[in-house]
Parts: structure tokens; C-alpha cells; sequence
């Protein structure tokens, strides 16, 4: 099973979610239907989709989740001459916490302890977003023949 970006061919973002939506059904079905297990079962479809169960996403009670538009620096304090020890790519989402400075602590969306020690680093407060960008394209499943 691969996944692939497509956009609908109208360019409508109504049609995309259409189409996202049926072929996760059609998928799900037949992966049901077949009981297939391990690596293609549902739960594989569902992680190769970068899916999170939604028990996960929604019931943090800490941070904000927020969106990256431009590619950012990932610092390891909260200054610009600090180590560079990742980087942010335009439509990634990160758990933010710990304010300070104009810095936030970032964390993974699924991050479940909020320890500061455990952040993946720091970013600058207004590289990060409260939607995503608006050219993010949902990812779709592509069944070949």
C-alpha cells in the first residue's frame, strides 16, 4: 500500500475530503472484510496515514498543539545562538508549552508528561501557527491494481 498527495483535479478542498474519505472506507472495508492483521490490518492503514487515535489528540490536558507555515529551527535553548538540534517543516504540528521569552517548549502532539527536560527543543512563538497551512494536503491511500 502506498501513500501519495493528491489534490483533486477541481482543486476544490470539499472534493479532496470526498475522495480522502472514500477511499479510507473502501480500504477499511476490504481490510476488515479480508481480516487482515499485523502491518496491513487497520491499524497499519491507520498509522501509515500518521492518523493518532483520538483519545490521544484531544484529551491532553497541557500545552496547545500548533502549526508550522515556514521551515524553523529547532534550538536547544531558547536564543538564537543556541545549538541547532532539529528542524520544523511547513504543515508539521507540535505540542507547545512553557513560555517564555517569546520561546516555546516543543513537544511531540501525542507528548503525554509535561516536563520541560523532555521537550524536543525550543522555537520562536511566532513561527507557530494555531491552524495549519493553508496548502497542507491531506494524505491519500492509492490501492494499485
Amino acid at each position: 500500500m502506498h501513500v501519495a498527495k493528491v489534490r483533486a483535479a477541481s482543486g476544490n478542498k470539499f472534493a479532496e475530503v470526498r475522495i480522502f474519505l472514500g477511499v479510507f472506507m473502501v480500504a477499511a472495508i476490504t481490510t476488515t472484510v479480508l481480516g487482515v492483521g499485523g502491518p496491513l490490518g487497520l491499524s497499519g492503514l491507520r498509522a501509515s496515514l500518521g492518523l493518532v487515535p483520538a483519545g490521544e489528540a484531544v484529551h491532553q490536558d497541557w500545552g496547545e498543539v500548533r502549526w508550522v507555515h515556514v521551515t524553523s529551527r529547532l534550538r536547544a535553548d531558547r536564543t538564537t545562538e543556541s545549538e541547532i538540534v532539529g528542524r520544523l517543516e511547513p504543515g508539521d504540528s507540535v505540542r507547545v508549552d512553557f513560555a517564555g521569552a517569546g520561546w516555546y517548549a516543543v513537544f511531540p502532539p501525542t507528548a503525554n508528561e509535561r516536563i520541560e527536560e523532555t521537550a524536543l527543543g525550543y522555537v520562536f512563538g511566532r513561527l507557530l501557527k494555531n491552524e495549519p497551512p493553508p496548502d497542507v494536503q491531506l494524505p491519500l491511500v492509492r490501492i494499485l491494481p
